[in-house]
């Protein structure tokens, strides 16, 4: 699946376990394969985790600066 982000700018992601992926490997491995990645966001039942790509480095933001759809 990571394989066929090339062109994505948004992803957003479900852990249905908190035991998953740590966020920073995850954050390298899909940032590598989309370089035009723009926002990034981690769906969980007892939170949510929003990022967004400023000059390169992955920081976090709140869910009203994530893109809406």
């Amino acid at each position: 699946m990571i394989a066929a982000l090339v062109s994505l700018r948004v992803f957003v992601f479900k852990y249905v376990y908190k035991e998953s992926e740590d966020d920073a490997s995850l954050m390298m491995k899909v940032s590598d394969r989309a370089p035009h990645l723009e926002y990034l966001a981690k769906i969980h039942d007892t939170e949510n985790q929003y990022w967004k790509r400023v000059g390169g480095e992955w920081v976090i933001c709140d869910e009203g600066e994530f893109p809406s759809f």
